[in-house]
């Protein structure tokens, strides 16, 4: 094999291999075998939660997910869990309103190399989180030896230890910068003050990038600038002014501002991830959506046995190294947390009681009930009518995607959002009287943003209303793509759809940016058909495709004509579809030839 073909491979692939997706060869696992189908089998705390499960594999893996330290002596190991510090966090166990930047630098910022004392001052109701993200920006990397010296480094020991990675120049600068706050220091002048201010001023974001943890190392007044002595009462104290030791100070700044850094650049991946469990919204202030289940199943000391622990190496392997092992399996929820049965029952007594309901299917309602209403305020909020009418003519120019993904979800593809979109354009047509939530099916994050768009076994969007179901299957696909990638699954969905609904009237919208000839008239000629069912394998009359392109849904939109309106001009014309019953067609043909004597 090519070997830069290999390596290119295991790195693209290296996150389904931390997410517990495949193993260490890159051969599939059993959680990520499920991830790939789509399927799960829930127990009965899951059961409960009104998320799909997409979702709900994503979260078994960060339940289950442990940072583990390298191995003592006797093989032991520490580690440490950032999910259940999240959910202990967001719990409220600190008293403390947690905003952002405080919750990603805890949760990504605490290790399991932290002391036995820091993990317990960390844990207690005294401890602030102010004092935890002290605690985060202190916790240093041991000093290399060259640094505990109190003389001027040469460059070349320097650059060793305090350097950019990429660009030789910014090593330079870095030093520069150390050299000149040497002399400063030496001598408190104009001159040296300058000379100072003048490397600052000109790589003002790189230095406070490397040293000043994304804050400015100086402060220099409201205009970027101050006299000598203003300079000097204003940094007062400030340890590479005062510090009898600055190369200490030096390198530990660096150190320190290279932890916020990551902690910065990683930030963003680590809200997607917990978002994709369906638990965690970031539109505000980081928050649980199911507050009140997470306070039934996560009780404080349920958390903080989670958050640090110890395994011995047998233990270790069992969980994360050996064929078949704990994190690239797929044990449930309560597997996971080691609840017996009468654990499982108390946890769903005390679900019903917070939501004053009894039983599971009673618990289960309230839930879903609870967030349909949420997500149908969420898009009252963000996507009115008029933002879905400004939104819809964009999928029509591919140029413009990044503008459509800013718009709602740059994590979501292109098609999986026209989806999203147009699930929303038919809610407004239907005067919002169906369950938008309950009617999309594709996988949402808690904020109530498209992820992944619906399997291949099901709809893109599937309309419950009392006496009739309406489902529609949006696409991107261009006319030629349409023929191959649309005609079989659109009609395989809609034959399932009508056997399965054998009580009420179904119908189908195609809604495409642009219609092929040809597809326009095959979704006609189908309704006059006899077809049988994929699923069940029953014989199916009359289904109704109706073709629609992007604009005549826009139009629909900005004249306000109602989907009631809509559908019964569809289910007029198609009703007046002459049916073929002559059904034996082919055995006539095959009859005119005579007995059939080949075997």
């Amino acid at each position: 094999m090519d070997e830069a073909i290999e390596a290119r491979a295991r790195h693209y692939t290296s996150n389904l291999e931390r997410m517990g997706f495949v193993n260490r060869q890159r051969g599939l696992s059993e959680a990520g075998y499920s991830y790939l189908k789509k399927q799960v089998k829930r127990d009965a705390i899951e059961a409960l939660l009104p998320i799909d499960d997409i979702n709900l594999i994503l979260l078994r893996q960060m339940l289950k997910l442990k940072l583990f330290s390298s191995p003592d002596p006797e093989g032991n190991r520490t580690f440490y869990s950032p999910f259940f510090m999240a959910v202990f966090l967001l719990l409220g166990y600190k008293k403390d309103t947690v905003d952002k930047e405080a919750f990603f630098s805890i949760v990504q910022g605490l290790n399991p190399y932290l002391d036995a004392e820091s993990r317990e001052a960390v844990l207690s109701e005294g401890f602030s989180l102010s004092d935890t993200e002290a605690l985060v920006c202190t916790m240093e990397k041991e000093f290399p030896e060259v640094f505990l010296s109190d003389h001027k480094l040469p460059f070349d020991v320097f650059s060793q230890h305090i350097k950019n990675g990429k660009s030789g120049a910014v090593d330079l600068l870095y030093y520069e910068f150390y050299g000149r706050l040497w002399d400063f220091r030496k001598e408190r002048s104009e001159e040296h003050y300058n000379s100072l201010v003048k490397v600052v001023g000109e790589n003002r974001h790189k230095l406070r990038k490397a040293f000043g943890g994304g804050r400015a190392v100086f402060d220099m007044g409201r205009k970027g600038s101050c006299s000598l002595e203003e300079f000097l009462e204003k940094n007062a104290g400030h340890p590479f002014l005062e510090s009898e030791h600055l190369n200490q100070e030096f390198c530990a700044a660096f150190l320190r501002s290279g932890r916020a850094d990551s902690i910065r650049e990683y930030s963003d991946t680590t809200e997607r991830i917990l978002g994709a469990t369906g638990l965690f919204r970031f539109s505000s202030l980081p928050e649980l959506a199911y507050r009140e289940a997470f306070s039934c199943i996560f009780g404080r000391e349920r958390l903080v046995q989670g958050i640090f622990g110890s395994m011995t190496n047998e233990e270790y392997q069992a969980y994360e190294e050996l064929p078949g092992c704990v994190y690239r399996s797929s044990p449930s929820l309560t597997e996971i947390l080691r609840c017996g049965q009468e654990e499982i029952r108390e946890i769903t007594e005390r679900l019903g009681e917070a939501l004053g309901a009894r039983g599971a299917s009673a618990i289960q309602a309230k839930l879903r009930s609870k967030v349909s209403r949420d997500f149908a305020a969420h898009i009252a909020e963000k996507y009115p009518r008029e933002q879905i009418i400004k939104l819809l003519p964009l999928f029509s120019d591919r140029s413009r995607d990044k503008e459509i993904q800013k718009a709602v979800n740059d994590t979501a593809s292109v098609p999986t959002i026209y989806e999203y979109i147009t699930g929303i354009a038919w809610y407004y047509l239907s005067g919002q009287d169906f369950d938008l939530y309950d009617s999309l099916n594709m996988t949402l994050n808690a904020d109530f943003e498209p992820m992944i768009h619906a399997g291949g076994g099901d709809g893109d969007i599937v309309i419950q209303y009392e006496n009739r179901v309406v489902m529609l299957e949006a696409t991107l696909m261009n006319k030629q793509a349409q023929k191959r990638g649309e005609w079989e699954p659109v009609l395989r969905h809609s034959l399932n759809l009508k056997a399965a609904n054998e009580e009420k009237e179904t119908m189908t919208f195609f809604i495409a940016d642009e219609l092929d000839h040809n597809t326009i008239n095959i979704w006609r000629a189908v309704a006059a058909v006899s077809l049988e069912s994929t699923n069940s394998h029953k014989m199916v009359d009359g289904v109704a495709i109706m073709p629609f392109t992007n604009g005549e849904l826009l139009n629909f939109l900005k004249r306000g004509i109602p989907a009631g309106q809509i559908i019964e001009a569809v289910k007029a014309s198609f009703g007046a579809v002459p049916r073929i019953s002559d059904v034996g067609w082919k055995e006539e043909i095959m009859g005119s030839f005579g007995k059939n004597t080949v075997s």
